[in-house]
């Protein structure tokens, strides 16, 4: 091997090893039957949400995955192999973006595995993660809980003085009104 393939391959290792620790959503999955034009769609989608795309060698993966000291995830690696990296902001994000690939593409680049913050999920549940509630989803119905009680009481407790007050307000006017 030539010194340029080798740092070529060793910056490809970095990178992958870079986006492993910083990414908690990543998903495997099998390029085998992806052509360029259609990955370069799908990757150019997924980049305006936000997410990674990269393809490489699986053992090139693997090196990636020890080095940052993921388990569990290197038997899933056969094949050409894409991997799938999103962010914190919503790890569900490219489940959801890869089902729609699926149903438009033919099941192309089905999932090996599916790894969120650690834990590992088979890609045969890639359409149950899709359906999960995204991270903003998620912190909008905690809000929603948290201050629910308090407006159902700021309503029980405005709303009989509300009625009296327009009350004595319509008698107000009715006085003042007769006196003129």
């Amino acid at each position: 091997m030539t010194s340029k393939t080798i740092e070529n391959k060793s910056s490809v290792i970095s990178e992958l090893e870079k986006n492993f620790r910083a990414y908690p959503g990543v998903y495997i999955a099998d390029f085998s039957r992806v052509t360029v034009q259609t990955v370069t769609g799908l990757r150019s989608s997924l980049r305006k949400k936000g997410m990674k795309m990269k393809v490489a060698k699986y053992t090139l993966i693997k090196r990636a995955l020890d080095q940052a000291g993921i388990k569990g995830l290197e038997k899933h690696l056969v094949g050409p192999t894409a991997v799938i990296f999103s962010d914190d902001q919503d790890p569900m994000a490219p489940a959801k973006a890869l089902v729609e690939f699926h149903k438009a593409n033919d099941g192309m680049l089905p999932v090996k595995v599916v790894s969120i913050d650690g834990a590992a999920y088979p890609g045969t549940q890639l359409a149950a993660l899709a359906k999960m509630p995204g991270k903003r989803e998620l912190q909008a119905s905690v809000v929603s809980l948290a201050l629910g009680p308090g407006q159902k009481l700021v309503g029980i407790i405005k709303g009989p003085g509300a009625a009296i007050a327009g009350q004595i307000k319509a008698q107000i006017e009715k006085l003042e009104g007769g006196a003129q």
